[in-house]
């Protein structure tokens, strides 16, 4: 990936999010595009989706954290729609 990057076409993100119990390790962590789509808006939209399923009692916290780790876009299908 070419440096720099112009502001806010990459973020720096967290495969397992911190509100779904991921953490700030190297191995969590992965620069991750805008676009094309689905990008980084469409994760951050499934993680907090994600994040209020669990803490409704609706989702399985570690469930979650499987979902988004193997495939966040199928999950983002079934959480918040494409």
């Amino acid at each position: 990936m070419p440096y720099p990057q112009p502001s806010g076409t990459y973020e720096l993100d967290h495969l397992i999010a911190l509100e779904l119990g991921g953490d700030n390790s190297d191995a969590n962590l992965w620069p991750e595009p805008a676009s094309p789509a689905p990008g980084f808006h469409q994760k951050d939209d499934l993680e907090n989706r994600m994040h209020d399923l669990v803490c409704a009692g609706r989702l399985d916290l570690h469930e979650a954290q499987r979902e988004i780790a193997s495939n966040w876009y199928a999950a983002y299908v079934r959480y918040v729609g494409a």
